[in-house]
């Protein structure tokens, strides 16, 4: 019997509708990929936006989701790092409807996938790969920190500069914390008060409550006058303006995740401090970004010193991600990544 070959899949355009299972054949699999039998997939807030706002939608029936882990169910030509029945995690690249997330088996690219220790979860690990991938090509691409690559020492020797993260409990700014700290960075940041801990817990020395209306001050005491970096992984709601407002440093630059408005760009931008836009796709533009990128992530992993996200299972597996998707567009995900495991799923 062939396996269940199933994707929550979209089916049309500015879809308003709940997503559905719709079946679909084995892929055939190109150089350097494979295929991955999901155990468990996540969510992030592009996929609710690619739904209703019908970005990367190319044709329908469509699959979105960009996280998954599983085990590896087929090695496609010239694959030899990777063999059947490997535990691995992958960021996928979404340009086919196989080559997304949130459905039974996925094509992953072997650059964008690493191998899962059994020290963590399958639900653990599909929290990491999108939101560390976009935390560690923003640190290389938008503010130039070279990250170690092993065998170098993790963490490096202490930089002795202070480094702010704005939005800490966030999935991407939790890994920015991690990889900061591993590149020899002092990490301040900001969250709500009630993730204060949680921020802690991953490397910062400081946690500021954002809603404080004076944090910007409050930042710019505790790092002294050398703050010259700064990655905000919110990148709205005048979060870019107070990271800007930060640098206490002669010159600076700031990390954002989401375009600025070109009309606003000038007002956000200062004569000293330069706004970067990036994001995960600087690991693909850029191979040696990727290879470093990867290859910390493998060493944090093997030695199980990457902290993943905070995990809520959402019931009923695949069909589950429409109630994910629900919580998505009202901005009640908070501090935790929304997880869904394929076994739960009612085929």
């Amino acid at each position: 019997m062939s396996p269940p070959f199933k994707a929550l899949s979209v089916t049309e355009h500015y879809q308003k509708t709940p997503l559905t299972l719709l079946d679909f054949d084995e892929p055939e699999l190109a150089k350097g990929e494979i295929l991955i039998e999901n155990a468990a997939v996540a969510q992030n807030p592009i996929d609710w936006k690619q739904i209703d706002f019908d970005i990367g939608i190319m044709d329908v029936p469509w699959v979105v989701g960009g996280d998954v882990a599983g085990t590896v169910y087929k090695v496609g030509p010239g694959v030899t790092a990777f063999k059947t029945g490997d535990r691995v995690i992958s960021f996928v690249e979404r340009k086919t409807a196989r080559h997304s997330g949130f459905q039974t088996y996925t094509i992953g690219n072997v650059t964008r996938t690493v191998k899962l220790p059994s020290s963590y979860t399958f639900e653990e690990g599909s929290t990491i790969p999108l939101a560390y991938v976009t935390a560690g090509a923003g640190l290389e691409a938008a503010l130039d920190i070279v990250l170690p690559a092993p065998p170098a020492d993790i963490p490096a020797a202490s930089k002795n500069q202070p480094l702010l993260v704005w939005g800490g409990s966030s999935s991407v700014g939790a890994f920015v914390i991690q990889l900061a700290k591993a590149a020899g960075y002092t990490v301040l940041s900001t969250s709500s008060p009630r993730n204060h801990a949680y921020v802690k817990s991953l490397g910062a020395s400081a946690v500021l409550d954002y809603n404080d209306p004076d944090v910007v001050s409050k930042i710019r005491a505790a790092a002294g006058p050398n703050l010259s970096l700064a990655y905000d992984s919110i990148s709205e709601n005048g979060s870019i303006e107070a990271s800007v407002a930060s640098i206490t440093a002669s010159t600076g630059k700031v990390a954002v995740i989401l375009p600025p408005e070109p009309e606003k760009y000038s007002d956000q931008s200062t004569d000293s401090v330069k706004v970067v836009h990036t994001g995960a796709i600087k690991a693909s533009d850029n191979p040696l970004i990727g290879q470093r990128v990867y290859g910390i992530l493998s060493a944090l992993l093997e030695t199980h010193t990457l902290i993943a996200n905070p995990v809520k299972v959402i019931p009923g597996g695949l069909l589950g991600i429409n109630e994910g998707l629900q919580l998505g567009r009202e901005y009640k995900v908070s501090g935790e990544k929304l997880v869904y495991t394929i076994a739960d799923s009612k085929f």
